[in-house]
């Protein structure tokens, strides 16, 4: 059965997504949201739709005499052209990841960095992947074993979670595929999986968590695992 998705990114950040003004990292995880979001994705023609026409209301067209047709065309036979070899490096239908004898298809947003990234870092049973995005915050695959509890913790920083595959609950909520959580620093939470399934998130940290119970000596390469 198709999950509802029922978290979303709210109507600032896909503003900001769609006048493309988000931050690399942030960007993509909203990107994965919604291509994994038939709500978001009509909000985002939406909207698209909405800034088109306040543009065009606002900028009056220029008036292009002769000289400047000619310059502009000059200007596109000048770039350089298609020869028709060049491959399409778009990944071509969907992208799977591994994780021992488990398979996981993640959205079209995540292909190509995912295609990029072969180590796993595995502490027990959770698993952490980092991805080759964005620069100012830590974005990996974070994978959760069935019926496993990440210790209570509160947030230095940003801490935005998407669900791909499976569920997570937490004490505000259930959480399945599609479904994006935003935590900050005033939030504290203990994500956890089901009895009978496990969890494959895209995770985006600006700050290592900061774990408030169990002993600091076991929950320090935790924290390395998640940042």
């Amino acid at each position: 059965m198709t999950h509802a998705v029922k978290y979303h990114p709210g109507i600032p950040l896909l503003e900001q997504y769609v006048e493309g003004t988000l931050e690399a990292d942030v960007a993509l995880a909203v990107s994965a949201h919604i291509d994994l979001c038939p709500h978001c994705q009509q909000l985002c023609l939406d909207l698209s739709a909405e800034q088109g026409l306040m543009l065009e209301k606002s900028a009056p067209a220029a008036e292009l005499d002769a000289t400047d047709l000619d310059q502009m065309l000059a200007d596109i036979m000048a770039q350089p052209q298609w020869n028709g070899r060049e491959l399409n490096t778009q990944p071509q239908g969907p992208v799977q990841v591994q994780l021992k004898d488990k398979t996981f298809t993640v959205p079209r947003a995540l292909a190509r960095l995912v295609e990029q990234q072969t180590k796993w870092t595995q502490l027990g049973s959770i698993a952490n992947a980092k991805l080759p995005a964005g620069d100012k915050r830590h974005v990996s695959l974070l994978y959760i074993d069935k019926d496993t509890a990440i210790p209570q913790h509160t947030h230095k920083g940003l801490e935005i979670t998407l669900v791909l595959s499976g569920r997570i609950v937490d004490e505000k909520g259930s959480y399945g595929v599609g479904d994006i959580l935003i935590n900050t620093p005033d939030d504290t939470h203990t994500p956890r999986t089901l009895p009978d399934e496990d969890c494959l998130c895209l995770s985006v940290l600006s700050a290592p968590l900061q774990f408030n119970k169990g002993i600091t000596r076991l929950l320090n390469p935790l924290q390395h695992l998640f940042y």
